[in-house]
């Protein structure tokens, strides 16, 4: 008989997808969402972003790249519709309404840049406790609200 002992600890619990051409932030979220028991998995490109989230269906989607409207709605939809895991945007917003912009897009949350790299754990980490727990909510079933 085989025993496998594993500290509960070191068992990733949730797969981020980073998407971003910053390289450098790439490896500071690496860093900090590893030490959290975190699979990370990053593209630079929005074409491999999505085969990714297809192929994976991340648990959190993290996009930091400044994109073209049109291109940005074609992300946000392709990662929702690859993913019901919750997508966290950075921005560098000038505006209220490009915040709401990119929530109305399919952003659950955005944050606007600099973010500081412990900030952005804490409200990742929140968001996917946030989901783990809806998912296993129990139905509500022929109820109205």
């Amino acid at each position: 008989m085989v025993i496998w002992k594993t500290d509960a600890d070191t068992i990733p619990l949730h797969t981020l997808l980073i998407v971003s051409d910053q390289q450098e932030n790439i490896a500071i979220w690496d860093t900090l969402f590893s030490q959290k028991s975190c699979i990370v998995l990053s593209e630079s490109n929005v074409s491999d972003a999505l085969q990714s989230a297809q192929l994976i269906g991340p648990s959190l989607m993290l996009v930091d790249m400044k994109l073209p409207k049109p291109e940005r709605i074609s992300l946000l939809e392709g990662l929702r519709s690859a993913s019901r895991g919750p997508i966290l945007m950075l921005i560098t917003a000038n505006t209220v309404d490009e915040i709401v912009e990119a929530n109305q897009e399919g952003a659950d949350e955005c944050l606007v840049k600099p973010v500081n790299p412990a900030v952005l754990v804490v409200k990742a980490m929140a968001w996917l406790e946030h989901a783990r727990q809806n998912d296993h909510a129990p139905a509500l079933l022929g109820v109205t609200l």
